[in-house]
């Protein structure tokens, strides 16, 4: 797989182009790993896209990439996170792991009380639920709503679970339950909320390779970096707003005059929304710059804003 930017996200009526593929895929996978699992009719994945349940990963040309969507039950006591699958060429890049991550966060987001479930007999699936801070259960802990067992109605073992009046079959159930005190409270981040990050930065005089040049002091090497900040894009989906917007808020010398400082310190104001982790600014910023610099600590990262249109969407850099 070639190199390109992936966007997980909230899906919308504009994907349901989609739907044929991920249906096809899901019965696909199924068959090659000689498991069971209940087959998604086309319709049944687009009623769950129209209701914004589905979250669906694309590359920045439109291919599909993934799908997974949740449903709720009992009401609301109960919620599933299901039918999670990812296209062939765009598996081993950390797909999967993004979409069951943001699909979990959605969950406790939007029904902070529910007990969150899934039933599944890859092992991969279950290493990422453990991770979230799932745990296998008996299927008589998650729902008995009769609406959620009809689906397991297309799987070929339903008459095992049948023959155990559905007190188990060859999948593991696997419950997250938000009462108990050792639940994962990084989940709960709202979409809404915007992370900041701020950086104390210092640049240095450069030497020059050539011969006989005097290199670049202090200062300049600090503007060529402030610069960058300032003009730096982060990329996006067509038509969403900027993700990330650095601001330089302070510039300090050693005191020196400026063609003899030794160092040149500034302050960089970072506010970022999900659609880039801060491991993921970090690097970026590395790679661009030629600064040193430092993060600090006692900053807290709130800010509530509008962010309705985008919510819930996430880069996978260099996937």
């Amino acid at each position: 797989m070639e190199n390109q930017m992936i966007f997980v996200r909230i899906a919308t009526i504009a994907d349901i182009k989609h739907v044929d593929e991920i249906v096809k895929e899901t019965e696909s996978s199924a068959i090659a790993r000689g498991s069971g699992i209940a087959k998604r009719t086309p319709e049944s994945i687009v009623q769950k896209i129209k209701e914004g349940k589905g979250v669906i990963a694309v590359t920045g040309g439109g291919e599909w990439v993934g799908f997974s969507y949740f449903e709720v039950y009992e009401n609301n006591s109960f919620v599933s996170n299901s039918g999670l699958i990812v296209a062939p060429k765009f598996r081993h890049a950390g797909v999967a792991k993004a979409i069951k991550e943001r699909i979990f966060k959605i969950s406790r987001r939007t029904y902070p009380e529910a007990k969150i479930f899934s039933i599944t007999s890859g092992a991969a699936i279950m290493k990422m639920n453990a991770q979230l801070g799932f745990e296998p259960v008996t299927f008589d802990q998650i729902t008995h709503d009769e609406y959620f067992w009809e689906g397991c109605k297309s799987c070929v073992n339903y008459n095992i679970l049948e023959g155990k009046k559905k007190c188990n079959c060859l999948c593991t159930a696997m419950l997250f339950d938000p009462h108990k005190q050792n639940f994962n409270t990084h989940a709960l981040t709202p979409a809404s909320e915007k992370c900041e990050i701020v950086l104390d930065c210092i640049s240095y005089p450069r030497l020059s390779l050539a011969a006989g040049a005097e290199g670049t002091n202090a200062i300049c090497s600090a503007l060529s970096d402030i610069l960058w900040f300032s003009e730096y894009t982060f990329p996006i989906e067509n038509n969403l707003p900027d993700p990330v917007k650095m601001t330089v808020t302070h510039v300090n010398t050693d005191g020196r005059q400026n063609c003899t400082s030794k160092e040149c310190r500034f302050t960089v104001a970072i506010v970022y929304d999900h659609n880039y982790t801060e491991k993921e600014i970090l690097n970026t910023i590395k790679n661009h710059t030629r600064c040193k610099f430092t993060v600090r600590e006692d900053v807290t990262n709130v800010s509530i804003i509008d962010d309705s249109v985008y919510e819930q969407q996430l880069v996978l850099n260099n996937c």
